[in-house]
């Protein structure tokens, strides 16, 4: 399986709960639902969007505070 093996640990358990609306009332209601393999994988993929789009955006904090860094002692260096 491409992606590690966290993933396999994450998703043992047979059953999950999913929020549904509820129609007699205000707020929201918690019902159990089986755990299909499309469940499964779906929440996979979202969990991989989302690594990525934490890994993009640490690398741009990096890049940004790297950036700044440089400029600062570079200023430092003309004076």
């Amino acid at each position: 399986m491409a992606g590690g093996g966290l993933l396999g640990g994450a998703f043992w358990a047979t059953r999950a709960l999913e929020v549904v609306k509820r129609n007699d009332g205000p707020g929201l209601l918690w019902k159990r639902i089986k755990l299909t393999t499309t469940r499964k994988n779906n929440a996979k993929k979202r969990l991989k969007r989302l690594w990525q789009n934490e890994a993009v955006i640490r690398a741009c904090a990096q890049s940004e505070s790297s950036s700044a860094s440089n400029t600062a002692s570079a200023a430092a260096k003309q004076q």
